[in-house]
């Protein structure tokens, strides 16, 4: 007969959340990319685009629960001392 359901598996043996597998590293890549930005804003100065691109990375560090003393640990790790 089948399943008559129409699930291609039954929800109750499996984890139907595969959220984790695709936000594992999400966090650690919003402290890489603010620690690029800050590396480029040192280098190429205060343009339009790291203007731009600075706000969308802090709101992304706010969305993550990154708190300061986070930042500074991988600015510290990359070099770069505020």
């Amino acid at each position: 007969m089948g399943n008559t359901s129409g699930a291609k598996y039954k929800h109750m043996l499996y984890n139907v959340s595969w959220a984790n597998r695709k936000s594992g590293r999400k966090p650690a890549k919003a402290l890489e990319r603010y620690a690029d930005l800050i590396k480029k804003q040192i280098k190429q100065g205060e343009t339009k685009w790291i203007k731009k691109t600075m706000v969308k990375c802090q709101a992304r560090i706010k969305k993550y629960g990154i708190n300061q003393t986070m930042l500074d640990a991988t600015l510290e790790k990359k070099g770069l001392k505020k």
